[in-house]
């Protein structure tokens, strides 16, 4: 009997590899070879779903955009936790501070550039951007709704100024190691998230 093969979950598996080298090596590792050696299996298995780096790299950017919005889910779900508690988890979901988040930032980056220049790739990534800015925005509304943020502060501009700050943060950190250690350095994300809230605060 022929072995039945599960084609979703081996390009999964074969996205995942390409993230692990991207977070092990960079972008510039990515090769149909090294995904094949990282993956363990041969280079023709992976051009039977693959016709070429660009479509490894864009189903990187897919895995790891649906892996992360499956944990903004189980943030914003999460049980007896207020909400500003839950924007400080959310941001520092997003900021390259380990394996995961950093891969994520970096194929997030190359289709920053990507979509500079080619419309497909700047639809893609503003459909991601637009997921990211609801979940912020939820979040922000959820904590005026609990009282720990002023009701007459736009939730839409403070969901705008947390998404560019955060984007900005990890952007800078995958690029400069200074701002890579002050987002590392202990409670660094909760302060960030804190000053940033600072205006629209009820104080306590």
């Amino acid at each position: 009997m022929p072995k039945i093969v599960d084609h979703d979950e081996r390009r999964l598996a074969l996205a995942d590899a390409v993230l692990a080298l991207i977070a092990r090596d960079g972008i510039g590792a990515v090769t149909t070879r090294a995904v094949a050696e990282e993956s363990g299996w041969s280079t023709g298995v992976l051009n039977h779903y693959f016709n070429s780096r660009h479509d490894l790299l864009l189903a990187a950017l897919r895995r790891a955009a649906d892996t992360q919005g499956e944990l903004y889910r189980s943030i914003l779900d999460a049980p007896d936790v207020e909400s500003i508690e839950k924007l400080r988890r959310i941001t520092a979901s997003v900021l390259p501070l380990d394996k995961r988040r950093l891969a994520m930032t970096r194929v997030f980056l190359f289709f920053y550039a990507e979509g500079a220049a080619a419309e497909s790739a700047r639809t893609e990534i503003a459909g991601f951007m637009t997921r990211w800015r609801d979940v912020v925005g939820e979040t922000v509304r959820a904590a005026q709704v609990e009282g720990a943020l002023t009701d007459d502060v736009d939730a839409d501009t403070v969901t705008i100024q947390l998404v560019a700050l955060t984007d900005g943060l990890a952007m800078q950190s995958i690029l400069d190691p200074v701002a890579m250690r002050a987002i590392g350095a202990k409670d660094a994300v909760a302060r960030i998230v804190d000053t940033a809230l600072q205006r629209a605060t009820v104080p306590t």
